[in-house]
């Protein structure tokens, strides 16, 4: 059975040939209705790469894709716990059996999983977004020989294709940490003219990278034990790209219409573009 609205089926919304008028009328009427995901005929385990995208002031897009396939998605207010707590138990209610997650683990996600699945459920950090993360703080040219160091190291970050590599990098970032242990300590005083002392760290930002790295070593080679598991998440960004332009041609629709063109424009790109009910 195909859904079908007012005589037009969603899928030739495109092809038509009717006037422009008609044409934006059946489209509104899409727009006023999103789409839903139907339930999974049988239990199916996946892996997940999970990401979210603000769209200025009107809202966060979610979305949850499997290998090449966007299986879910959402649009709220914020990207935060409760958002994802929802969302992962939608997932889970239409069937999808989680075994492992990649995002850029932000801290609702975080949450969100430690709260819905076991603690050994694989949580693998984005090696893209954390490379991108320290590269920005270190800078292409670092001022230190601390600095210099490290870019190496995390330059190589998203290289590793084995346990024996990774325990070397590994290896390598705790001799960083240990023989710069100092220097990302040192401070800088400062008082101003009525007497008031005031400190920051000298090198706060070599010192944010370290901090970052050695927060995030215990989830950054989960890819290495499960095949399924995807080591970044750059499809989305892709995806979220690829969205914004598409939306950006529609810059006279009402915020709640635009969430639904993003309901809908997951909906088209999901492989097997399967019919949903509609709200």
């Amino acid at each position: 059975m195909r859904w079908v609205t007012s005589g037009i089926k969603a899928e030739d919304l495109v092809s038509s040939k009717a006037c422009s008028r008609t044409l934006l009328r059946h489209f509104y009427q899409f727009l006023n209705k999103p789409p839903l995901v139907r339930p999974l005929k049988r239990p199916k385990e996946t892996y997940l790469k999970i990401d979210g995208s603000y769209f200025k002031r009107w809202g966060c897009a979610l979305a949850y894709k499997e290998g090449k396939e966007v299986i879910f998605w959402n649009f709220v207010e914020r990207e935060n716990y409760l958002s994802y707590y929802l969302d992962l138990s939608e997932i889970t209610k239409l069937g999808y059996v989680i075994k492992g997650i990649t995002s850029d683990r932000h801290p609702g996600l975080v949450w969100a999983i430690k709260t819905l699945f076991p603690p050994d459920l694989p949580h693998q950090y984005c090696l893209v977004h954390l490379q991108r993360f320290c590269q920005t703080f270190l800078t292409q040219n670092p001022q230190t020989q601390a600095g210099r160091e490290l870019l190496e190291l995390v330059r190589l970050l998203n290289q590793i294709t084995s346990h024996y590599e990774a325990n070397i990098w590994l290896r390598w970032l705790d001799r960083l940490i240990e023989r710069y242990k100092d220097l990302i300590k040192q401070r800088t005083y400062f008082r101003d003219e009525t007497g008031k002392k005031s400190w920051w760290y000298t090198h706060k930002n070599l010192r944010r990278v370290f901090r970052a790295l050695n927060n995030a070593k215990n989830n950054l080679f989960f890819y290495l034990d499960y095949p399924g598991l995807a080591k970044d998440i750059n499809g989305l960004e892709a995806e979220f790209s690829h969205l914004k332009e598409k939306t950006s041609l529609h810059r006279g629709l009402k915020r709640e219409r635009k969430k639904n063109l993003v309901k809908w424009y997951f909906y088209f790109k999901s492989k097997e573009k399967k019919p949903s009910e509609v709200s």
